[in-house]
């Protein structure tokens, strides 16, 4: 055999011992006997609480990594983390796997975490979920997983990636991992009501959080710490929030409208006193003055009322938005033979009411990702929330533009694009966009 044969073949058996190491330390965790290393991307409320709830759902967790935009909150995390006695033992961090700044999800994809939970602004999802993907990590992400429709198909195209590669990702929706919905939606697509005719889905609160200027803060940082205000950063409420109920209505259709129909408008939180003082702060510390100060307000709308036609030609109305004095938060679906409320009950001819174990969704959501993880036979739920994610932005589209948007549309001629390049990002350059006008052109 010629030298460079022998080469190759020692080659190849290294290679083939590598991916036979590799392939036996994933198994040691997938099968239950090991221990999975999990890294935090975002160390915000939510993220804090998803860590929680990642070291709730099995004991074989330990946090190793932690990630944010800001220093201050990795280090206030982690000093919490570490002082609670039931977590004794399973917190790990050194000081060489905190990370911060905008490129903190590439720092993070760079180390030997199995698994990411990711609780960042919806905007910078996208590009974390490919990093985290091609690193070969399991991934937890918080919903909506994008802004834009650029960002939906580069998040399909991570999620595609996952599958390809065997690796799990699971979403914070968690209404999907409820027992109570879960049996129910069988049911639903088994036809105890029927054909699908029409529903209804709301999120309509009070008003949010608002936040102004620390000494030090860039201006990109001030837009980050009020990333819901911010079409680009959140989706508008209809796309950070809503989109639970909106998640909901497209489970019952097993799949996205075909069509959407929306108004939307803005009124209360350009009279709303707290804030709009707070925008004017803001305006002066960055400008030295207070002319132009709206675009420091923010550019979510008040409230999108929207119409999805699923591809059966059933027409369900959806409500979302925020005002004082307001509340109501859930679904509604009918068909020819019942309704439903898409949580416990069906009435109808086929009455029905769950009896069985009620569990925290939000956990569970955890139990589930981690069981299939130790199975081998891994969850990869990122086209459903990219498909859930990007009806909530149609909605918003149609809102914008007056104009009816077709899923088709969105999938192969959109050009929607809000979230800066990475470049940009680093370069620290904040962005504007300014209030929809309803008249806005489609892109």
């Amino acid at each position: 055999m010629a030298s460079s044969e022998k080469d190759n073949g020692t080659r190849k058996t290294i290679a083939g011992v590598a991916a036979t190491a590799a392939a036996i330390g994933q198994m040691a965790y997938a099968q239950g006997t090991g221990k999975i290393k999990v890294g935090l991307l975002g160390c915000g409320g939510r993220g804090n609480g998803a860590m929680r709830q990642c070291l709730e759902a099995d004991p074989g967790i330990e946090i190793i990594a932690l990630a944010d935009l800001f220093e201050g909150k990795v280090r206030g995390t982690r000093d919490r983390i570490m002082n609670e006695e039931k977590y004794a033992g399973r917190i790990k961090i050194d000081d060489d796997h905190l990370y911060w700044g905008y490129d903190c999800h590439e720092k993070l994809a760079k180390c030997e975490a199995d698994l990411l939970l990711m609780a960042t602004a919806p905007a910078f999802r996208p590009r974390q979920m490919m990093a985290a993907i091609k690193a070969g990590k399991h991934v937890f992400t918080e919903k909506p997983v994008a802004t834009d429709v650029a960002g939906c198909k580069e998040f399909m195209a991570a999620s595609k990636l996952a599958k390809d590669k065997g690796l799990a990702i699971v979403c914070g929706t968690q209404r999907r991992h409820e027992f109570s919905r879960i049996e129910l939606m069988k049911r639903i697509h088994d036809g105890a009501i029927g054909e699908l005719v029409g529903g209804q889905c709301y999120w309509y609160g009070g008003g949010i959080w608002f936040r102004g200027a620390n000494d030090g803060m860039s201006e990109l940082d001030w837009q980050c710490e009020n990333w819901y205000h911010f079409t680009w950063l959140s989706g508008d409420q209809i796309c950070e929030q809503h989109i639970h109920n909106i998640d909901v209505l497209n489970w019952c259709f097993d799949g996205p409208p075909a069509k959407f129909m929306a108004v939307g408008g803005r009124q209360w939180r350009d009279h709303n006193d707290g804030q709009v003082r707070t925008a004017k702060e803001v305006c002066r510390r960055f400008t030295g003055s207070e002319e132009n100060w709206e675009k420091y307000n923010g550019n979510i709308l008040d409230h999108v009322y929207a119409e999805f036609e699923y591809p059966n030609g059933a027409r369900c109305l959806s409500f979302s938005g925020h005002s004082p004095g307001t509340g109501r938060n859930g679904e509604k679906i009918v068909g020819t033979k019942g309704t439903s409320d898409c949580n416990h009950n069906i009435t109808g001819q086929n009455a029905w009411t769950y009896q069985g174990e009620n569990v925290d969704g939000m956990l569970r959501e955890h139990i589930d990702l981690i069981n299939s993880i130790r199975s081998g036979n891994v969850l990869n739920e990122g086209q459903r929330i990219a498909e859930s994610t990007l009806t909530a932005i149609g909605a918003y589209i149609a809102a914008c533009t007056g104009q009816v948007v077709t899923w088709d549309w969105l999938m192969n001629e959109s050009k929607h694009s809000l979230v800066p390049s990475q470049a940009d990002i680093m370069a620290g350059k904040p962005l504007y966009y300014p209030v929809p006008t309803g008249r806005d052109p489609l892109v």
